[in-house]
């Protein structure tokens, strides 16, 4: 592969409209590491329509046959329906199977994976192979930012992890690979990353006692980092660009060997107000991520060519980034993407990534 290509590889870009066009326009490729659809950007018309969301990921995909590496179909569907990217049926709200586990957590243990993996196979049936939707945020208090959406699944840490955990668990069985989110804990912030910066009221012991627990020997093939500042860390440095959280947090103190995706680099101001998009980009690939998420192409060839060019002039990032292209051609290979590998070589959750 060029230098150019692996830079491909560790982005997931989407657009408005038509977005295999758009990307072909912006870039001249869809061979990225992934493309990401959602039906809030008019990616598909009717939006609510999932044989019109079939038809367009069909097309995308379509578009990028030839390429060596296809793009990850990406979208981010949670359960209930706040968040869900694509039109398939929803799975119950999380204030719901919240207070189904604390009534009975054999609601979660036995039955939950199952719809979930009937939840997954709609999006893989539509076309999709990551679902960046599996919540594990654990609630610091109900003013939070994410008990204020509904997001999440409580202040019990061992719930969250119970529910979180049938969550991946489900979606594995179905074939597509899940997401953890938002790594450290967005459960622990006040202020909506959308709109400003995002400060963690948890210093890291703290952590330790909460957000931490879902991800502890989770399956999950993927972790997304979010924008959660601490402020006793990296000078407050978003999760997203600091080494110390995504690389010794998960990778070292944790022992997560999967994919690292960070949460939307585009406009979220909680990352976009104090850096431009090319740092917000080899950053996050310098931090420990291996694919930078992009919910809008704007910034996405500038940000290919600040990855390409910290690689020539770094070698050490330049190793990062034969890093990230392995765990990603992995990932590709476990879904089925990659015609010299066989799936079954590779578990798709937890096993020997």
């Amino acid at each position: 592969m060029s230098l150019r290509e692996k830079a491909e590889q560790l982005i997931v870009a989407g657009s408005t409209g038509e977005v295999g066009a758009a990307l072909d326009e912006t870039l001249g490729t869809r061979c990225l590491g992934g493309v990401f659809v959602s039906k809030n950007v008019d990616n598909w018309s009717p939006v609510d329509d999932l044989g019109a969301a079939t038809v367009a990921i069909s097309a995308i995909t379509a578009g990028a046959a030839n390429c060596p590496l296809p793009p990850l179909i990406t979208t981010d569907a949670e359960a209930g329906t706040r968040v869900l990217k694509v039109p398939v049926g929803p799975l119950p709200e999380p204030a719901i199977l919240e207070a189904n586990h604390a009534a009975d957590p054999a609601t979660t243990d036995v039955g939950l994976a199952p719809a979930a993996a009937a939840f997954a196979g709609e999006l893989r049936d539509a076309g999709v192979h990551v679902n960046l939707g599996v919540v594990a945020d654990v609630d610091v208090g109900d003013d939070y930012y994410m008990a204020r959406q509904r997001r999440s699944f409580g202040g019990d840490p061992q719930a969250v992890a119970a529910i979180s955990g049938a969550l991946v668990e489900g979606h594995c069985a179905a074939g597509v690979a899940p997401t953890l989110k938002h790594f450290p804990n967005q459960g622990s912030t006040v202020d909506d990353p959308h709109r400003a910066d995002s400060v963690s009221t948890n210093d890291q012991p703290a952590w330790g006692e909460l957000g931490r627990i879902p991800y502890v020997d989770t399956n999950a093939p993927l972790v997304m980092t979010g924008h959660i500042r601490y402020a006793d860390v990296d000078d407050g440095t978003p999760a997203t660009l600091s080494a110390t959280i995504t690389t010794g947090w998960l990778r070292h103190d944790l022992g997560y060997d999967g994919l690292v995706i960070t949460d939307d680099l585009h406009g979220m101001r909680g990352i976009a107000d104090d850096y431009g998009p090319e740092e917000r980009g080899t950053d996050a690939i310098a931090a420990g991520a291996d694919l930078v998420l992009f919910v809008d192409d704007e910034f996405v060839a500038a940000v290919i060519d600040a990855i390409v060019a910290r690689a020539e002039a770094e070698t050490v990032f330049a190793a990062r980034l034969d890093e990230s292209v392995r765990r990603i051609i992995r990932l590709k290979g476990a879904l089925g993407l990659v015609s010299s590998i066989d799936p079954a070589w590779i578990p798709l959750c937890g096993g020997d990534r």
